[in-house]
């Protein structure tokens, strides 16, 4: 199974997880992925190598996630920092509130005086202290001391008191679809790679089978080859002729040597056979080969037709 394989398995998945998120959000997500999909491969692929090259692109993948360029549409949007000073209108404070008060009260103490100038106006200026009422400096500061009191009052209100202030911010979303593609793009580039590296894995446990192969004892191999010409003479008379057979050629297997039957079509894999005349036609001693080459020739009759 590939990384792609394994990959698309989960995709939906991964694209609702990512989907709206910012990149502090969206990094963890992919990491997790990225490790989900080495779990699985590491569980079914058989060859070591394979293995070790697929944690360490692994690896450079994940941190490469934050380097993605996968920047969506930017929305911009107001936000309130609570404790910022800004004036804000229409809001009168404690000590505006007081002094209005204090300025229609003396609004309404000049309207009454004025009222009692107009009526004591006929009245002589010596009669003014007796008549019991206010000094005249009172009178004629009244009016001046309300306009006063509203001027301040105006004046806190304008100001108020400090409030809330709004600021702009611009926030990126991630495209999940693109950073899926991303991925997968990455991926595909893994996969191709750790293709190259079983390749040349398995080359290289050919050429250590064949030497293998090659180093084994001319001797033993003489041996086995003889043991095989007479469990195969013996074979229909003798039972445990198969018997041999089959062990021999699983001793031989684990050596990574093949037993070659003689076949009709011809005298064997480049010439491999022997020709002998017989009355039957078969393979009297098998080949031995490694890989393809020939170890230990063997004889064969093609039977007298």
């Amino acid at each position: 199974m590939t990384l792609q394989a394994i990959f698309e398995q989960n995709r939906e998945r991964l694209i609702s997880a990512v989907s709206g998120a910012d990149a502090a959000t969206a990094i963890p997500v992919l990491n997790a992925e990225l490790d989900r999909i080495l779990y699985t491969f590491n569980d079914q692929e058989e060859n070591a190598r394979v293995r070790e090259a697929a944690g360490s692109m692994i690896q450079v993948a994940k941190a490469a996630c934050s380097l993605v360029d996968t920047a969506g549409d930017t929305k911009i949007y107001g936000r309130t920092d609570y404790g910022a000073a800004a004036p804000v209108k229409g809001r009168l404070p404690k000590w505006g509130l007081v002094l209005l008060i204090l300025g229609v009260i003396g609004a309404a103490v000049t309207t009454v005086g004025i009222q009692l100038i107009a009526s004591a106006a006929a009245a002589a200026a010596a009669d003014w202290q007796s008549s019991g009422l206010p000094p005249r400096w009172l009178l004629a500061a009244l009016p001046l001391l309300t306009v006063l009191l509203f001027f301040l009052a105006g004046m806190l209100l304008r100001r108020g008191k400090t409030a809330p202030r709004e600021t702009l911010h611009a926030e990126t979303k991630l495209d999940a679809s693109l950073v899926c593609n991303r991925l997968l793009s990455v991926i595909l580039v893994m996969d191709k790679r750790l293709e190259e590296v079983r390749i040349s894995a398995r080359q290289e446990e050919k050429e250590r089978q064949k030497e293998q192969a090659s180093a084994m004892d001319p001797e033993e191999l003489e041996l086995l080859s003889r043991l095989l010409e007479d469990a195969y003479g013996r074979r229909g008379e003798d039972g445990q002729a198969e018997e041999e057979i089959s062990q021999i050629r699983f001793y031989l297997h684990r050596k990574n040597i093949d037993v070659v039957d003689w076949t009709p079509e011809g005298n064997g894999p480049g010439g491999w056979f022997d020709m002998m005349p017989a009355f039957s036609g078969g393979t009297i001693r098998p080949a031995l080969a490694a890989d393809g080459v020939l170890l230990k020739k063997g004889m064969a009759s093609a039977g007298r037709g």
